[in-house]
């Protein structure tokens, strides 16, 4: 029923997280996986632009929506998430202020969270030659939305309150995203009481088990061809 076009980032594995939790929910969509090679280039193929014209992953493809209507494709993993829970009902708060909080929070960690988490890791991992400013500018920006969480999580079990919803599921693959910058779980206790919580989930583990079948290179230091597909060194009409 769903076509997952994937690679197992940040931004790849919220969306097999949402469909295996499915699973657990008794719930289950049918769903098969298109592997997206960010680093072979598959992101600008015509064929992917054609559902994913910012050629970024994931995108999905439904072919039974809601309307009854032809397959419709999605792209942008925040609005993937909000496709899916208000297709299956599961996830997003019915009641206007619990899915007001947790829409509040999903966008948090699309507008702010992962971009800021993105650069930082970008900055300190992959940039051909440390930039201070840079590094300093978005780690004391990722402490800061750390910081922002860990008070938001203080009085609540979840983000959007005492359900587990898909801000929460948005938000999982981007703490202590990169191994060599593991998050500061002495600082903020209540993430790490989060995090821990999430991480024992089954579907989080099926979830994840997709890495190493989609990409068992995963973790290995990038080649030329992968760095200039990745950071823009190419152009992709070439």
């Amino acid at each position: 029923m769903i076509d997952l076009y994937y690679w197992p980032t940040p931004n790849g594995h919220k969306i097999t997280l949402f469909l295996e939790e499915l699973v657990d929910a008794g719930h289950a969509l049918e769903y098969s996986i298109k592997p997206v090679d960010i680093g072979a280039g598959d992101q600008f193929k015509p064929e992917y632009l054609a559902i994913s014209p910012n050629n970024k992953m994931p995108a999905i493809v439904d072919h039974a929506p809601a309307d009854g209507g032809a397959p419709i494709s999605v792209f942008e993993s925040g609005a993937i998430l909000q496709y899916l829970a208000e297709k299956t009902g599961l996830f997003l708060p019915e009641d206007l202020r619990g899915r007001t909080a947790a829409m509040e929070w999903l966008f948090w960690q699309m507008g702010g969270l992962g971009p800021m988490t993105g650069q930082m890791g970008h900055f300190n991992v992959y940039a051909p030659e440390p930039i201070a400013y840079a590094i300093d500018r978005y780690g004391r920006e990722v402490t800061r939305l750390h910081g922002v969480m860990d008070k938001r999580l203080a009085g609540n079990e979840f983000l959007a309150g005492d359900a587990y919803t898909i801000a929460d599921i948005s938000t999982y693959p981007w703490i202590g995203a990169y191994d060599k910058l593991p998050a500061d779980f002495e600082a903020f206790p209540n993430i790490k009481r989060w995090h821990e919580a999430i991480a024992a989930r089954p579907a989080t583990e099926r979830a994840y088990a997709w890495k190493s079948k989609v990409n068992p290179d995963a973790g290995k230091p990038l080649s030329e061809e992968e760095r200039k597909h990745l950071f823009g060194q190419s152009s992709p009409t070439k």
